[in-house]
């Protein structure tokens, strides 16, 4: 399998704290990657440091070959990387149509209209193209951010979360939709998630952090029970 996004003794620090801990990870191309563990164990700090957003990172970042390590957030969009935070953070006084359109201005490609297989994916968007962005549902909003990030043509979309607070139909949709992505659009995504039926549901590989250290890694098939019960289990 080839990497896409190859991590070597990456540390993170807030202050006196130590959060992540000699992080060595490889993102398969082509492939959903789930980030999984307990709430506060380093997950976001993981994407936020692979998208340049984290203070006081050490150690190596390699997309795609390069080492992007100190490269600004801004630089590494435009390479292809797709971040879609916790909270959605769309623009609720905006359209959904200009939420979208604003993903134009760092797209590699120079779009001067939404896409056709955006609204493909979430027919809904279409529909409501002229709705105002806080008016939407949070499932609605939810595929409304992913909608955003598509339309800057990534290689590598990160996903913290989308499935948190959300009506089981539309958990149901995003889950087909990150499929889709991987096997007809050749993405690769890294999905930080809490609900394993949904991890398990669309991930190939596992990560698994606890208190900021990567405990174990695998096949998706591979997390068996007692993995469960030691690192996820509350």
């Amino acid at each position: 399998m080839t990497s896409m996004i190859s991590i070597r003794a990456l540390n993170q620090y807030f202050g006196q704290s130590h959060t992540l801990w000699d992080i060595d990870v490889d993102i398969q191309k082509n492939q959903c990657t789930c980030i999984l563990g307990r709430n506060g164990v380093g997950k976001t700090t993981l994407m936020q440091s692979i998208m340049g957003l984290a203070p006081n990172v050490t150690g190596d970042i390699h997309f795609d070959g390069q080492n992007i390590a100190a490269l600004s957030a801004e630089r590494r969009a435009p390479m292809g990387i797709a971040y879609i935070p916790q909270g959605r953070q769309i623009f609720s006084q905006l359209s959904v149509e200009e939420n979208i359109r604003t993903g134009f201005f760092a797209s590699r490609t120079k779009h001067n209209k939404v896409p056709d297989f955006v609204y493909e994916l979430f027919p809904v968007l279409s529909e409501m193209s002229r709705r105002r962005g806080g008016d939407l549902s949070g499932g609605q909003q939810q595929q409304l951010a992913i909608a955003r990030a598509l339309v800057l043509d990534p290689t590598v979309l990160i996903m913290d979360e989308p499935a948190e607070g959300i009506q089981p139909t539309i958990v149901q949709q995003i889950g087909e939709v990150i499929k889709t992505l991987v096997r007809e659009k050749n993405m690769t995504i890294v999905l930080v998630e809490q609900k394993l039926a949904f991890a398990r549901g669309v991930g190939d590989q596992y990560v698994i952090l606890d208190r900021g250290r990567l405990m174990v890694k695998g096949d998706m098939s591979e997390l068996d029970d007692s993995i469960i019960k030691t690192y996820l289990t509350v």
